[in-house]
């Protein structure tokens, strides 16, 4: 209660440090710009006729995750409004079939949710994943709208949970309806701040094997078809110092080892920008690698450095090996897509906040990766068939038993 009052007084020196700070980030310009029109605008849309339903989506991951739940709601009986967080995410999908009408989210400040929700006055308020706000849960509760956490993953060291900021938790979990988690270990770390909570699974599961059958367009040139590929996928700079002195210690001639040994590597970064992108290709071609861009393939080469965002996921359908990065600093980054595309999956030892990982560690359907020789370990699978096989053998009923979550939301929401 007291961590939320400071909140409440710290928030109008908040607002005017926003609105000082637009001047000097176009996102935030961009959006505070924009809001107020768009939701002037929404207000006259709405068919008041239908039920209203807000979906809550703070990034492009998170809207992925509510896809599958979508297109499961009856929209002759519900109109569905997705709001967004991110300028990007809302300029690119404003326009998807999936809901009726998209707006901003509003920031948490007391007087901007308090009319956001009695101007709309939604049937229910659905969140996904982690944005949670004080001000949005308390102002619902007040106008009575029912609110509903789905996908809450709130692992161990969740800020929620931390010392300070668990305070503040338990006086507002508390005030959510339902929370709709992904497994038990999730439910046990949160049943002290509310006991209303259903395991459902995660959708992102059901979301990843849509992805995959309608993932039928080729993606690269056949060369790498019969090749034998390890993908390293959304590393940050601590995993690259791993990265290229295990494939140095691996190919220490570079070229001349991946073709002999049929191999190919498909490096992507977590974050791109050209002066990145040019400085690791340098250094991989002082490790004797010639290195194609994605955005301009060569087939001669066996080093690919993907440029473009956006095709991850569907990379790893080409791959064997899958090394998924974020593991050794803030929290591996999805271990789910790989794994769909029967890719044996490594990651560094951070991986407490994902249920996937988790449980891939504990029933050894992946591979620990905590220093260089790990790793050189785990790229000499690559000639080692029948361990992959195994594995993966292992790896299709734990996928296949995750899903369906998308159609135990919507029935627990009573959609």
């Amino acid at each position: 209660m007291i961590i939320y009052f400071l909140y409440l007084i710290i928030s109008p020196l908040l607002f005017v440090c926003i609105h000082v700070y637009k001047f000097f980030n176009k996102k935030l310009l961009k959006h505070l710009k924009n809001e107020k029109y768009i939701f002037q605008n929404l207000i006259q849309k709405i068919d008041r006729k239908k039920k209203l339903l807000i979906f809550h989506a703070a990034s492009a991951g998170e809207f992925e995750q509510l896809k599958p739940i979508l297109k499961k709601i009856n929209r002759n009986q519900y109109y569905v409004l997705q709001t967004f967080t991110s300028p990007t995410i809302y300029e690119k999908q404003k326009q998807n079939e999936l809901f009726d009408e998209s707006c901003y989210h509003p920031y948490d400040f007391i007087w901007k949710s308090y009319y956001f929700f009695k101007e709309l006055k939604p049937y229910k308020y659905i969140i996904t994943r982690h944005d949670i706000w004080p001000n949005h849960i308390l102002v619902c509760k007040l106008l009575k709208i029912p609110i509903y956490y789905i996908n809450a993953n709130i692992h161990k060291n969740s800020i929620w949970l931390k010392p300070i900021i668990k305070s503040l938790s338990k006086f507002i979990f508390p005030y959510i309806d339902y929370l709709f988690v992904p497994s038990e270990r999730i439910q046990h770390n949160i049943t002290m701040l509310n006991p209303n909570i259903i395991i459902t699974g995660d959708s992102r599961f059901d979301r990843i094997l849509e992805r995959k059958e309608k993932n039928i367009k080729p993606l690269l040139p056949a060369k790498y078809g019969k090749t034998k590929n390890i993908i390293f996928g959304s590393y940050d700079q601590i995993d690259q110092k791993i990265i290229l002195s295990a494939l140095s210690k691996s190919f220490p001639r570079g070229d001349e080892d991946l073709i002999q040994k049929s191999i190919s590597i498909f490096l992507v970064p977590h974050e791109i920008d050209n002066q990145y992108i040019k400085s690791l290709r340098m250094k991989l071609q002082k490790m004797n690698f010639n290195v194609s861009l994605y955005s301009n393939i060569n087939p001669k080469f066996n080093v690919v450095l993907v440029d473009v965002v956006g095709i991850l996921a569907d990379l790893y359908k080409v791959n064997s090996l899958a090394y998924v990065g974020g593991g050794f600093t803030r929290g591996v980054h999805s271990v789910i897509e790989p794994a769909v595309y029967n890719c044996l999956v490594s990651f560094g030892p951070n991986y407490e906040m994902l249920d996937e990982a988790n449980y891939m560690c504990q029933n050894k359907l992946s591979i620990d990766i905590n220093n260089r020789s790990s790793l050189i370990k785990f790229i000499q699978l690559l000639d080692n068939e029948k361990k992959y096989q195994n594995i993966i053998k292992k790896i299709h009923p734990f996928i296949k038993s995750h899903a369906g979550a998308s159609n135990k939301i919507v029935k627990e929401l009573n959609l």
